[in-house]
């Protein structure tokens, strides 16, 4: 039964994504995922995944998931959220182990007015807890594209 309720959750999360979203930046370098309306207007869902391929050797992969509540009558949203990588991350301070782990990060974020319809450019500033090993700080950043509404 347990296996069932992942399959349909894992096939029926993308018929209720309100949009897809495409970053470059932390906390994997290349970024993809969705982003679903948990309570409409006012908080969203995120879940992505990526692969490092900036801070040199070899590849890092990831994934992660955060919950992002919209300020009212703004473009700022802002949120948490928990990740893991198989590696290093793309951060200023710290880049969290080389073997990966588990990481939360903070989301501050805003859309930019480019006018284009179903589509939107976005900054986002990430700071980042690293939770293997010795727990390390990390700061980072990311622009994206989000294609639908």
């Amino acid at each position: 039964m347990r296996k069932w309720l992942v399959l349909m959750v894992l096939l029926l999360t993308p018929a209720f994504a309100q949009s897809v979203q495409v970053t470059a930046g932390s906390p994997f370098g290349v970024n993809a995922g969705i982003r679903l309306p948990l309570v409409p207007f006012v908080l969203d869902g995120r879940v992505y995944a990526g692969a490092n391929f900036f801070t040199g050797g070899p590849a890092s992969l990831g994934g992660g998931a955060d919950v992002l509540v919209t300020v009212p009558l703004t473009d700022l949203y802002a949120g948490a959220g928990l990740f893991y990588a198989t590696g290093t991350t793309v951060s200023l301070l710290t880049q969290g182990s080389t073997s990966g782990g588990l990481g939360a990060r903070g989301v501050i974020g805003t859309y930019l007015n480019v006018g284009l319809p179903l589509i939107g450019i976005f900054v986002e500033v990430h700071p980042m807890l690293f939770f293997s090993g010795s727990s390390a700080f990390g700061l980072g950043g990311a622009v994206g594209v989000n294609i639908g509404f």
